[in-house]
């Protein structure tokens, strides 16, 4: 296993009609007796903690007294995608093109990994609905970090320990935000956006990105960027 790409999930594999967006809701209010919701503020490509501190920050709440109960918080979160149906009650459609592109790299034996702002039970169980977790060996989740760049170092490094993965310009990163694009950017690996978000290929192609992809189609493209022969 000689190269390693690494996937967003939310609007860059799937997309969710709600996504965990309740979930959040309800451990504002069960943990800090706050009634709001994260439309409040622009989440996209924000870990989860970083989504809980900013909407709360919002609230009027202070940084040590939100970080004080935020592991609280997101037991809460998990507790709730995994109990009250949540997930079972939403429209989770898989993007154009992603169950065949993640058929080809396993066939080619190419390590795959997440990096995404979701609690690690969470992603786990968003793509087990859609049968896609299985694909993904290693990763670096909102529950391990606030900052999405460190998302993207634990995922190599849990490469490195499991797989014995050797970094050498040969990581690649996908995604939907100019977040992820920055973060892949500080992490030092190749960063691919694609367009099946809300952003622009103009406003990725701000970041810096190295490769702006339409979807997630064209999977000989794929192959081919991450094959060096383009």
């Amino acid at each position: 296993m000689d190269k390693l790409v690494l996937f967003d999930i939310d609007r860059t594999l799937i997309k969710c009609l709600k996504g965990h967006i309740p979930a959040f809701s309800e451990a504002f209010k069960r943990v800090y007796n706050v009634d709001t919701t994260i439309n409040i503020i622009n989440s996209h490509g924000m870990t989860d903690q970083e989504i809980i501190i900013k909407v709360l920050k919002k609230n009027g709440l202070s940084e040590d007294e939100i970080k004080s109960k935020i592991d609280k918080c997101m037991e809460v979160m998990v507790e709730f995608m995994s109990f009250n149906k949540t997930i079972d009650n939403d429209e989770i459609a898989v993007l154009e093109g992603v169950r065949e592109l993640l058929k080809e790299l396993d066939k080619y034996n190419i390590l795959m990994g997440l990096v995404t702002g979701n609690l690690e039970p969470i992603a786990k169980i968003k793509l087990k609905k859609v049968n896609l977790y299985h694909y993904f060996k290693v990763g670096g989740f909102g529950s391990d970090d606030i900052k999405r760049a460190n998302l993207v170092k634990i995922a190599i490094k849990r490469a490195k320990e499991k797989f014995s993965f050797k970094q050498n310009n040969n990581v690649f990163l996908f995604g939907d935000t100019p977040l992820d694009m920055k973060a892949g950017k500080e992490a030092g690996v190749k960063t691919v956006g694609v367009t099946t978000g809300i952003y622009s290929k103009e406003q990725l192609k701000n970041t810096d990105a190295n490769f702006i992809l339409e979807s997630l189609k064209d999977t000989n493209k794929i192959l081919e960027i991450i094959q060096g022969k383009i």
